[in-house]
């Protein structure tokens, strides 16, 4: 593999920053729609059938912003163990000082 450790915990925590920033985007997507979305006629089973979208869009974009969260977090753990990585001492560090 190419690269240090740090560098491939950077790259790792960048690509989750685009699978955060993905999901964010399902989730305004899932939010709009929620808002297009009007009932199909007056009848109770199409009141019905509107309500029942409406609370599964309004659950897929609290899954979406969920996932964006713990995606987006996991990216700082990343970026905080590469720092870490990046200024811990190697063993030839330490027998030379």
């Amino acid at each position: 593999m190419a690269g240090s450790t740090s560098e491939r915990l950077n790259a790792a925590a960048d690509a989750l920053d685009r699978a955060a920033a993905d999901a964010d985007r399902a989730a305004g997507r899932f939010s709009e729609a929620r808002l297009e979305s009007t009932p199909w006629g007056i009848s109770a089973p199409a009141r019905e059938i509107a309500a029942r979208w409406e609370a599964a869009l309004a659950a897929r974009d609290i899954d979406a912003r969920m996932l964006g969260d713990a995606t987006s977090d996991l990216a700082g753990q990343l970026r905080m163990a590469a720092r870490g990585h990046h200024h811990r001492p190697t063993i030839a560090t330490a027998l030379l000082s």
